[in-house]
């Protein structure tokens, strides 16, 4: 007799049932194996009691704030803690239940039948996401960390293009002034002058333009020379008239977390819980892009790595990634050269390739879509070989 541990993943555990034998109706089993943590935020200590009891008979586990039960607190969060079966069954309980907890039962229940979108929107096209795409980073920048002046006259543009297109890249991130932490801002003026060159070849040679902006004029001139997309660094926050030019060109729209400005995120960034405030900013950015009528599914979201984080908030966010590619929004990473990979390796920005690669590994494990980068060939070979590793999976 042996004994073996089995991975606890739904497909994994499909499998060795499939290869004990079991009657095909006992493969539901497999949702028992499958454990799930759920947050409710701001709720009554009614609310938070009677889901309690809900979840207990459900057979799986919620906490609540000390003093919900005696009602000594205005308002509780509640975790909820047990199999997928298991939250499923509260979901439908929460169903004839009083104090608004109906709402709450349908919102559980979307969530957890709630698919990952595999694709997003463009100016009228739609763009698989049935593998990771590599977007290379295009700074005509006199300043920025990492590649500043590099690529600010027109054959060095035309030269770096074309190795996004021969080595792979799905994407060019075109940006006009570097947003590094303690970076000045320059003029929308100065930025459209920078860019617009690179848009209007990276048109002519058929690439995915991206623009990386947060000022609306500076977007709307580029969305008017064909740009794709807008990567707004701010998530909205900077220029409230950034969303309406995007919906009005029906432009793909990537919202970042940041805390704070480039001048000054880095100075001591503090959080009260530094996952939930990140999510919670993506979700109010999403929500003000579709109210000025942006598409759902053309927002793209980003947890802005190295925007007002410290580094082990940047490698927290990075463990618990699967936080946010669960959000049902794309997820686009940004990890290229940063300061989350020198401040371990202790290397300049130029040597980082080994430290960048292994964490973009990582993300694209954990389900990253885009892959935000510097070096284009060893990118697209990273994102090939994990790609298939996090697909590979047992035959049954």
């Amino acid at each position: 007799m042996r004994l073996f541990e089995v991975t606890p993943e739904k497909e994994r555990i499909i499998y060795e049932l499939k290869k004990v034998g079991v009657d095909p109706y006992a493969l539901r089993m497999a949702e028992k194996a499958v454990a799930r943590a759920v947050k409710i935020c701001g709720l009554k200590p009614s609310q938070g009691n009677i889901i309690k009891q809900e979840a207990l008979a459900c057979g799986i586990d919620a906490a609540v704030c000390r003093g919900t039960v005696n009602c000594t607190v205005e308002r509780t969060d509640v975790l909820i803690i047990g199999t997928e079966r298991g939250l499923k069954a509260l979901s439908g309980r929460l169903a004839v239940q009083p104090f608004g907890l109906p709402e709450i039962g349908r919102s559980l229940k979307s969530l957890l039948t709630k698919s990952k979108k595999r694709s997003f929107f463009s100016c009228g096209r739609e763009f698989s996401l049935e593998k990771p795409l590599l977007m290379g980073i295009f700074n005509v920048t006199p300043d920025s960390f990492s590649d500043g002046g590099k690529f600010t006259e027109e054959e060095a543009m035309r030269a770096r293009l074309a190795e996004f297109a021969a080595q792979g890249a799905d994407m060019a991130d075109i940006g006009g002034e570097s947003t590094r932490p303690g970076s000045d801002t320059v003029s929308h003026e100065e930025e459209t002058a920078r860019i617009l060159p690179a848009v209007q070849l990276a048109k002519k040679m058929d690439l995915f333009v991206s623009i990386d902006t947060y000022k609306s004029k500076t977007a709307l001139k580029a969305l008017e020379n064909g740009a794709d997309m807008i990567n707004d660094i701010s998530g909205l926050t900077f220029d409230k008239d950034m969303a309406k030019v995007c919906a009005d060109f029906g432009a793909a729209l990537c919202v970042m977390h940041i805390k704070g400005e480039p001048k000054s995120m880095q100075d001591s960034p503090v959080y009260g819980n530094l996952l939930e405030d990140v999510k919670n900013f993506l979700y109010d950015s999403a929500d003000a892009a579709v109210k000025a009528g942006v598409r759902e599914d053309s927002i793209i979201f980003d947890p802005g790595f190295g925007f007002g984080k410290t580094l082990k908030d940047n490698h927290v966010i990075l463990k618990y990634l699967e936080e946010f590619t669960s959000m049902g929004f794309p997820l686009l990473v940004g990890m290229s050269r940063k300061s989350m990979v020198g401040g371990i390796t202790e290397k300049p920005p130029q040597e980082r390739l080994i430290g960048t690669k292994s964490l973009e590994a990582v993300a694209v494990f954990k389900g990253a879509d885009i892959i935000r980068s510097h070096d284009i060939a060893e990118t697209a070979e990273m994102i090939k070989v994990v790609d298939y590793l996090r697909k590979a999976g047992c035959d049954a």
